[in-house]
C-alpha cells in the first residue's frame, strides 16, 4: 500500500515513515500543505495521512480536492473540517498500533467494497464518494447511470444505522424487507436542478435566466477562467442566475477567491433536490 505522510515535525514525520515501511508501506513524505499537493500531483497513494495544522495553513488546501482517502490527525479533534477525502480523524497523541489499525478499518476495507463504475463528472463524483466513504464496511454498493440521473444504492449491513450526511442530491434510508438501503439521486452532469440548463463555459452562454456553467474538461491558465468570472458576475449583477459546475481541482482555489473578493457564491449543490412533502413519493 502506497501511503503519503505529511507532518512539519521531522522527528514525528521519519519515525512514523519507518514504522510503516517496515510493516509493508511504500511511503513517501512531505513537510507542509505545498509539498502534500505536489506529491499527490506526481504520483498515485492509497492513503494520505496527515496532521491538521501544518506550516502553510490546514490540510483541507490539498484535500479538499483529494481523491485519495485520508486520515487527518490534531491535537484538536473537533477543528477538523470534514471532506470527502477524510475518511477518519485521531486525536494526538497517536501510537503505532493505533494508526495502523485504523489504516486497516478505513482503508483497507474500503478497497474491498463494491466501487461505483459508472464514470461521473466531478461535482457528482464527490457527493458519491462522500455517502460512500460514510457507510459501513460490507455495505453492498451500486451505481446507476440512465442518462438523466445517476443513482446510488447501497444494501446495509444487518444491525447498521447509518448517519449520512451528504453534499447534494435526493438522499433517503428506505426499509425493504431485505434491509436497509440507502438511496441517492443526483443529476448526471452536476447541474443544480434537473430544469436548469448547462452551457459549455467554454463554449455560447445565455445572456439571461437560470442555467449552470459546466467546467468540466476545461483547460486553461488561471487568467482566462478569471475573466469568464468577471463576465458571469456582470450577468449575475444584471439579474442572471448562474452557477458554476465541475470546476477542476486546478482552478477550484480561484473560484474560492473570486467568490470571496466579489461576495457572490456562484456554487450550487448538485441536484436535484425534492420538497420534503415529495421525497416520500420519490421511487
Amino acid at each position: 500500500m502506497r501511503c503519503l505522510l505529511v507532518d512539519d515535525e521531522p522527528g514525528i514525520r521519519e519515525g512514523l515513515a519507518m514504522l510503516l515501511r517496515r510493516r509493508g508501506f511504500e511511503v513517501a513524505t512531505a513537510e507542509d500543505c505545498a509539498a502534500a499537493r505536489a506529491r499527490l500531483d506526481e504520483q498515485a497513494f492509497d492513503v494520505v495521512v496527515t496532521d491538521w495544522r501544518l506550516p502553510d495553513g490546514a490540510a483541507i488546501t490539498f484535500l479538499r480536492d483529494c481523491d485519495v482517502p485520508a486520515i487527518a490527525v490534531s491535537g484538536h479533534p473537533d477543528e477538523v473540517e470534514r471532506v470527502a477525502a477524510i475518511r477518519a480523524v485521531l486525536a494526538k497523541p497517536i501510537t503505532p498500533d493505533k494508526l495502523l489499525a485504523c489504516i486497516q478499518q478505513h482503508v483497507s476495507a474500503e478497497a474491498e467494497r463494491d466501487e461505483p463504475s459508472v464514470e461521473l463528472l466531478p461535482d457528482v463524483r464527490a457527493i458519491v464518494d462522500d455517502v460512500v466513504a460514510q457507510l459501513p464496511a460490507g455495505s453492498e454498493i451500486e451505481c446507476r447511470d440512465d442518462g438523466t440521473f445517476v443513482v446510488l444504492r447501497a444494501r446495509i449491513p444487518a444491525g447498521s444505522v447509518p448517519t449520512v450526511r451528504h453534499l447534494g442530491g435526493d438522499l433517503r434510508v428506505v426499509e425493504t424487507a431485505e434491509g436497509r438501503l440507502v438511496e441517492l439521486r443526483a443529476c448526471r452532469d452536476g447541474r443544480p436542478d434537473a430544469d436548469v440548463p448547462v452551457a459549455r463555459i467554454d463554449g455560447a452562454w445565455p445572456t439571461s435566466g437560470c442555467f449552470a456553467l459546466d467546467c468540466a474538461g476545461v483547460d486553461v491558465d488561471e487568467a482566462t477562467f478569471v475573466g469568464w468570472l468577471d463576465r458571469a458576475g456582470e450577468l449575475r449583477r444584471g439579474g442572471a442566475e448562474l452557477s458554476l459546475i465541475n470546476v477542476p481541482g486546478s482552478l477550484s482555489s480561484a473560484t474560492a477567491v473570486w467568490e470571496a473578493t466579489h461576495d457572490m457564491p456562484m456554487r450550487e449543490r448538485v441536484g436535484p433536490r425534492l420538497p420534503a412533502e415529495l421525497a416520500e413519493l420519490w421511487s
